[in-house]
């Protein structure tokens, strides 16, 4: 097993105004088998100018690793502008200890990003495999899709022990989240595929759905019009209302479930 340590220099964020860094080019499966001062000279953007990583970082490397996936990479110090934290990564894992700004875990295939903190938005974002977990809250758009795109989360998993913001898991079509807390307005829109359960609170989720499964296990603060009653089921023992939707979008495409305790 190897660890790869990068901790923040104070002085990349001792300004006032604090320059994001994007680190997607430091995942395990593109650091395995280099060395320090390789690690150390890759680039990687601050604003809107490449910097060497070992300028930003202060770097340290323990133990060996035969493939990415025992390569374990540490991020630590002011982490609240460092952005794109596991973006892409297809294998290994990656804890960040601290709060982390947008795009966290984005486009991943594989591997496990643990955030010892909460996510900025669009954390998960068009996530196709491997496994993320939030310790705190996450913003805006967990899992959803980016500007443009047509498909947010098509797989993986997600677990977020904090609340969430809105639109989470907006066009979904795959992957299973887990949502401890409460959730803000319109979780599941577009959502096509996929299982959200939220163990707190949600207003309006599954506008637009055409498929997938929303389970609501605390308070179904406001509930979308446009979903039908369909019966009473169980799930863990506990009984559930089952509404189908969204007939806002036609007979023919209301597919989507929500279950309400």
């Amino acid at each position: 097993m190897q660890t790869i340590t990068l901790r923040l220099k104070d002085a990349v964020m001792s300004g006032i105004a604090k320059v994001p860094v994007a680190v997607d080019a430091l995942t395990p499966d593109k650091l395995v088998g280099k060395s320090v001062e390789q690690i150390k000279a890759v680039q990687v953007w601050w604003g809107n100018s490449q910097e060497k990583a070992g300028n930003l970082f202060e770097i340290t490397v323990e133990g060996a690793a035969a493939s990415a996936n025992e390569v374990k990479l540490l991020f630590e110090g002011k982490l609240n502008r460092v952005k794109y934290i596991g973006s892409g990564m297809k294998a290994g894992e990656i804890e960040a200890r601290g709060d982390v700004d947008m795009h966290c875990g984005a486009e991943m295939e594989g591997g496990r990003v643990v955030v010892k903190g909460n996510a900025n938005c669009w954390a998960g974002r068009e996530m196709r495999g491997g496994e993320l977990v939030i310790e705190g809250d996450a913003a805006d758009n967990l899992c959803a899709m980016y500007r443009g795109e047509m498909k947010g989360m098509t797989g993986g998993k997600v677990t977020v022990y904090g609340d969430t913001g809105e639109c989470v898991a907006q066009y979904m079509a795959g992957g299973e989240l887990l949502i401890k807390g409460n959730v803000d307005i319109l979780c599941g829109l577009s959502m096509s595929g996929g299982k959200i359960t939220i163990e707190g609170n949600a207003t309006l989720p599954g506008a637009d759905m055409i498929g997938g499964e929303i389970i609501v296990k605390g308070k179904m603060l406001e509930m979308m019009p446009s979903f039908k009653f369909i019966e009473t089921a169980t799930i863990d023992g506990a009984a559930y209302k089952k509404y189908l939707g969204d007939f806002a979008m036609g007979e023919k495409k209301a597919k989507g479930t929500i279950y309400v305790k």
